[in-house]
């Protein structure tokens, strides 16, 4: 479970940064950009609950 959390929050921050890149190069639109950010801070903490989850796994095997 924690291997596919790293995983999915991984794809998701590339995907949403893509398209952050996208939306600041190309035409700007304020909702489209908030998602992207949403989107990263999502992908962000998916990560951080795997690493905790990846801890937790590891005290409970002493």
């Amino acid at each position: 479970m924690d291997r596919f959390l790293f995983i999915f929050g991984l794809l998701v921050v590339v995907f949403c940064f893509i398209f952050f890149v996208m939306n600041i190069i190309g035409v700007y639109d304020g909702m489209t950009l908030i998602w992207t950010v949403l989107g990263m801070l999502n992908g962000s903490i998916a990560m951080g609950v795997s690493e905790i989850l990846m801890i937790v796994k590891e005290q409970n095997a002493k």
